[in-house]
């Protein structure tokens, strides 16, 4: 007789054995024995073919190779499957898929789903969920940089005490390089740069003195006159 397995029918007739509960069958028991018809799967459905034992426990999650070969023996003994174990542990023990034949009309040892009490109702012709807001989502457009004049550059520089020629030098620094800083990077917020590059203690505007007698402004600053400076 031609050796011959469908996969379907096969594991149909094993699950109907396993709901039989006439055998102890364990979830290892169960896990190896799906793993075998897979690998007999791989293998074309030939009648005997070659598991390692590391491959089948990893495959079966079985951890313990004690409880690999009493599922073996478990599986032989209840007609599931054969096998001839290797010579040596190096060797792969060969394996052999018994044909199941499900030829039991009794539907009983397999649970069947129960049918609905009520039938389903009849689907709403629009869906009952509504949007949290009725603006339609937009992506987020990057925002396009767009460089400040040199009039708004000194404004911004002097409402924040700075100097305007600093601001000078710093604008042109720019706008000749298209607005492109020193790293190569491209300037996305202009206000942003100045301060942290150009705001600098140096670059900080001389704040005049209410009353200047006896000061004088040098380097960028008021100072008070030494007594020796009032008489010149």
């Amino acid at each position: 007789m031609e050796y011959r397995i469908n996969g379907f029918d096969q594991i149909k007739a094993f699950y109907s054995i396993v709901f039989e509960q006439k055998y102890e069958i364990r979830p290892h028991h169960i896990s190896l024995y799906v793993f075998l018809i897979n690998q007999n799967n791989r293998n074309n459905w030939v009648e005997w073919f070659k598991c390692p034992f590391d491959l089948a426990m990893a495959g079966a999650c079985i951890g313990n190779k004690k409880t690999y070969y009493k599922c073996l023996s478990d599986l032989q003994d209840w007609g599931l499957i054969k096998y001839e174990k290797g010579i040596n542990d190096y060797k792969a023990p060969k394996i052999k898929i018994e044909v199941l034949n499900c030829t039991s009309t009794d539907t009983a040892a397999v649970p069947q789903s129960e049918p609905l009490p009520t039938p389903l109702p009849t689907p709403q012709d629009t869906h009952i969920y509504k949007p949290i807001t009725d603006k339609p989502k937009t992506k987020n457009k990057k925002k396009v940089f767009v460089p400040p004049t040199i009039s708004e550059c000194i404004e911004y520089f002097k409402e924040n005490g700075y100097k305007e020629d600093v601001a000078t030098r710093a604008f042109n620094f720019y706008s000749c390089a298209d607005w492109v800083d020193s790293k190569g990077n491209k300037v996305k917020n202009w206000k942003q740069k100045m301060q942290s590059v150009w705001f600098k203690e140096e670059n900080k505007k001389p704040i005049e003195p209410e009353d200047k007698t006896g000061m004088f402004f040098a380097n960028g600053q008021w100072h008070k006159k030494t007594p020796m400076q009032k008489y010149h």
